[in-house]
């Protein structure tokens, strides 16, 4: 009974997120500050729940490293809450430079599969460092670090970045509990419609070694579209245990 309490405090503390950077004074002064993408998620034509994912802050990492800190969530409908809950959370730190990222957080949640997980990128002691729980069983993950590096989160904002001819994406690693290639494939410009509006987007499918952006399971994709004139996420398609799920664009906001 102790024990089961000792560990219960301890998952509360790792639940409250990892990171502990301060807010900038003037975040306004960065583009990408409170920009947000909210997102309606169906499973054919039922409305499943919601997400989103937001710019909501700007935060110092040490003497002249700053960094956009990147949250993105996913709810089920109270509906589906009865059959399958989905409370998603992910937390990055990607630099304002569009350079590198510092870390992630994650807490996900969906049905019976749930695990919560951390990793910091440390590049002045050239490290990583990181622990990820799953079942009540923590372990910790770490290795050294020499070059720069995105978490998974950051890595989609290099294809928001009005400067992206500026960073070489065909050379970009990805950083989990350890480093990998991030490979892409762009099959071209393919027309959707989301309401009434038909949009022309580029569809890329993200690979991450064994992982799939914002997909759990090993061997599933998902398929980002990116709205050919406005750079804009407007629609994912991920591959789920039945099927697919879809999440159209509801509102965006960009500064």
């Amino acid at each position: 009974m102790i024990l089961k309490l000792l560990l219960s405090s301890y998952l509360l503390l790792f639940s409250s997120e990892p990171f502990k950077y301060s807010s900038v004074k003037n975040p306004d002064n960065y583009p990408l500050y409170k920009t947000r993408y909210e997102y309606e998620i169906y499973w054919g034509f039922i409305n499943v729940g919601s997400a989103y994912i937001e710019v909501s802050d700007v935060v110092q990492i040490s003497s002249g490293a700053y960094a956009y800190k990147i949250v993105s969530e996913a709810f089920s409908s109270s509906f589906i809450n009865n059959f399958f809950k989905v409370r998603d959370k992910n937390i990055a730190y990607l630099d304002t430079n569009f350079k590198r990222s510092y870390g992630y957080y994650k807490n996900i949640n969906e049905g019976r599969y749930s695990f919560e997980e951390y990793t910091v990128f440390d590049y002045i002691n050239k490290n990583y460092y990181g622990e990820k729980i799953k079942n009540g069983v923590a372990k910790k993950h770490f290795g050294s670090l020499a070059e720069d590096v995105f978490d998974v989160l950051s890595s989609l904002y290099l294809y928001l970045n009005p400067r992206e001819k500026e960073i070489d994406i065909s050379n970009i690693k990805i950083l989990t509990q350890k480093i990998w290639n991030l490979n892409v494939k762009n099959y071209g410009i393919e027309k959707i419609k989301i309401d009434s509006k038909k949009i022309k987007a580029y569809k890329l499918e993200p690979k991450v070694g064994e992982d799939g952006i914002f997909v759990s399971k090993k061997g599933r994709s998902l398929y980002v579209y990116i709205s050919k004139d406005e750079r804009v996420p407007v629609m994912l398609e991920a591959e789920v245990f039945i099927g697919s799920v879809i999440a159209k664009i509801r509102n965006f906001r960009k500064k």
